[in-house]
């Protein structure tokens, strides 16, 4: 026999796990931003920190409208494989596809910019 309070945890466990798997995303948004400050440290460390930040208050408002701001582990737990979950599985995709698109418009940019790369003339050399 079930008590009324628990009746609605899987509930919430499923949407805490989604919660992680879409704070996934704040760090591929992070990773992307960083990729394009070209891998600068200090803008990593500070993007670190303001994603971690912004995940950790999602986490903790989605606690306190689902679960009346009992923090259990296995909401902890939820969050945590969701977000792993995203970031192993759709986060590779999504960065593949920012490199792609990176060096996509690199290569149009070049084309813009340079024309056709024109093929190099050999010179010879008379003795």
């Amino acid at each position: 026999m079930l008590l009324y309070e628990t009746l609605s945890q899987p509930l919430i466990f499923l949407v805490v796990f989604g919660i992680g798997f879409g704070c996934g995303f704040v760090f591929d948004l992070r990773n992307y931003i960083h990729f394009l400050c070209n891998k600068n440290k200090i803008v990593g460390i500070v993007l670190d920190v303001i994603s971690s930040i912004v995940c950790c208050l999602i986490f903790l408002l989605s606690v306190l409208n689902f679960n009346f701001g009992q923090v259990r582990f296995y909401l902890i737990l939820s969050f945590i494989l969701g977000l792993i979950l995203q970031r192993f599985s759709l986060g590779y995709i999504i960065a593949k596809f920012f490199i792609w698109c990176y060096n996509l418009f690199k290569k149009v940019i070049l084309k813009i910019n340079y024309g056709k790369p024109k093929k190099k003339q050999e010179k010879t050399i008379n003795n």
